[in-house]
């Protein structure tokens, strides 16, 4: 099973825009609670996964796969009142989301818990208005298909 927290804090540590700029990784509960984010604003970026276990069991073939989104925060903190600032930092953003797009498909073809990667869109937003005073950004989703098991076993159920 694909772990999302640990591929993106390794992928923080290596990644040279996020080394240089001091990203500091974080696992968050989605865009409402940013928690380790908005509980430290001091850093002058993140690179945050939302840890919450959200998806849908669909039925594919002969075969059931749980399908799941992870959602991955890039923002960077800019001087407020200074537009062209927000802009060379949202700029970066967008940059180190086309770096881990990247390397999530070019690691999907080495790396077995990458196996069921959904290559085929990888959908981002930007981060809405004036968000944590001064911090600008942008996330996406990447969307993992992996099989499960759905046999029923009598031996797990009192008669």
């Amino acid at each position: 099973m694909f772990n999302a927290s640990e591929y993106f804090e390794n992928c923080n540590s290596k990644l040279k825009l996020c080394v240089d700029n001091k990203y500091k990784f974080s696992r968050v509960t989605g865009i409402e609670y940013l928690e380790d984010v908005l509980d430290d604003l001091k850093q002058p970026a993140y690179l945050a996964v939302d840890d919450t276990d959200d998806g849908v069991t669909v039925r594919e073939g002969a075969g059931y796969f749980v399908k799941r989104v992870i959602t991955v925060f890039i923002l960077r903190r800019y001087k407020i009142t200074d537009q062209a600032d927000r802009e060379t930092k949202l700029a970066e953003t967008r940059l180190i989301r086309n770096k881990l797009t990247a390397k999530l498909i070019k690691d999907s073809n080495t790396n077995a818990d990458l196996m069921f990667l959904d290559k085929t869109r990888f959908p981002y937003k930007e981060v809405p208005g004036y968000f944590a005073s001064g911090t600008c950004g942008i996330y996406f989703f990447v969307t993992v298909k992996e099989p499960t098991n759905l046999c029923h076993n009598n031996n797990d159920w009192y008669e």
